[in-house]
């Protein structure tokens, strides 16, 4: 047996061993699920025994045990933690890295680091990053055993700091080397026109606080104007606040749910739209690709399952879980999620994202499925999803009191918490 062999085995027993350590502590799982998971650390008990009296040396397990927990974590999602007592510790005393930032949304495929999304004006898009490059290393660090909170922390900072990134575009061998200043950034401003004659055009680059209420004093401005139809663009959209996203649905709906959590040990928690919050009935699509992901994906998911409007272009990128910090072991802790977003019809968001009802692919992503990477050109008559919007948008005419507005109000939320997705 090799030393690489007898290591991954020893890994191996030390994930069971922790994966039961994790049920005991969520109290998890029915009888019979916890019969399986200690009749499997039985098993995994005597290998680990095993190697322990007959490896050719005493294995030091405690060498191994940390990258063992989290790749356990990773392999539930990219968005589990696992803190060390001191980076429990540092964790408990900045929660937030730091003020700045350089403007990338980024999440995990298969152990890589995928820039989702890329804020505009921000120092990531004046570095020519885009969304599909991967991210070899942060400063020097190595990002393959760690989580999207930790390469978030690495990412953020103070203002005026720099950090040096080495991307990876398309199916290029070595990466570039590329040196970021960190900047506090402003709330992107979204876009809002007239297009096509009669049809209002948002372009929303973030939901951030206060976008909600944003989309709504633009969409009565241009609705004010004579527009009877609307645009919602989504791509590119990732970032923000679940409960602006909410909102933001309950513009378009007086009825329905708009999404809800759920987990094994988290009580379902619905989110209705409230009627006094909806301002148009005017007819809609909404513009979604592989760059759209988490508050952006309660929109679309709501539009789409409540059947208020169409939904155009490909599948989302898929985020949307609540954590929750666990204090564990020797001091060190978990940032578990216990709960997922789910669209209207019970469609799970992370990891499936959401599926339009008229796929409409555009040259970036089939770019990006060529292993190559652009920056996203949206509007104009090139803009192959936006035509398809307003060919469909074509054939429907709005009624007059489809398109009465109401004054809009703080909506309700049914869930507590204010999640910054990223």
């Amino acid at each position: 047996m090799t030393k690489r062999i007898r290591l991954l085995v020893i890994a191996l027993s030390s994930l069971l061993v922790f994966y039961v350590i994790i049920g005991g502590v969520l109290g998890c799982g029915s009888t019979d699920q916890g019969e399986t998971s200690y009749r499997d650390l039985g098993v995994y008990s005597q290998v680990l025994s095993r190697i322990q009296q007959e490896y050719v040396t005493q294995p030091n397990l405690k060498s191994v045990t940390k990258g063992a927990i989290r790749g356990l974590l990773e392999a539930l999602d990219p968005y589990n933690t696992y803190f060390t007592p001191s980076e429990y510790q540092e964790y408990l005393q900045h929660p937030s890295s730091g003020p700045a930032s350089v403007g990338l949304y980024i999440s995990k495929r298969t152990g890589f680091t995928t820039v989702v999304s890329v804020l505009p004006d921000s120092p990531a898009q004046k570095a020519g990053i885009n969304p599909g490059d991967l991210i070899d290393e942060v400063s020097g660090k190595r990002l393959r055993e760690l989580s999207v909170v930790q390469i978030n922390r690495l990412l953020d900072g103070a203002p005026g700091t720099t950090l040096d990134l080495s991307i990876i575009k398309g199916t290029q061998g070595e990466p570039d080397k590329v040196t970021l200043t960190r900047e506090i950034l402003k709330n992107a401003p979204l876009t809002a026109e007239t297009i096509n004659g009669n049809t209002a055009y948002l372009r929303v680059p973030t939901l951030g606080q206060g976008k909600s209420a944003e989309i709504a004093a633009k969409l009565k401005q241009l609705i004010a104007s004579g527009d009877n139809k609307i645009v919602l663009d989504l791509r590119n959209c990732a970032g923000g606040l679940e409960s602006e996203g909410e909102k933001t649905a309950n513009l378009f709906l007086d009825h329905g749910l708009i999404t809800y959590l759920y987990g094994q040990r988290y009580p379902r928690q619905e989110i209705m739209a409230q009627p006094s919050d909806q301002i148009t009935k005017l007819p809609m699509v909404v513009l979604i690709n592989q760059s759209t992901a988490g508050p952006a994906e309660i929109v679309a998911g709501a539009i789409l399952d409540n059947k208020r409007g169409d939904v155009v272009g490909v599948t989302s990128f898929g985020v949307g879980v609540y954590q929750k910090l666990i204090p564990v072991g020797d001091g060190s802790a978990l940032l578990l999620s216990v709960a997922k977003y789910y669209t209207p019809d019970g469609k799970p968001i992370p990891g499936y994202g959401i599926t339009p009802n008229v796929v409409q692919s555009a040259e970036s992503e089939s770019a990006a499925e060529s292993g190559e990477t652009a920056p996203p050109k949206f509007g104009g008559p090139d803009d192959k999803q936006l035509q398809k919007a307003l060919e469909i948008l074509n054939g429907k005419t709005p009624s007059e009191k489809n398109a009465m507005l109401r004054v809009l109000k703080p909506a309700a939320s049914g869930v507590h918490s204010q999640i910054e997705w990223s």
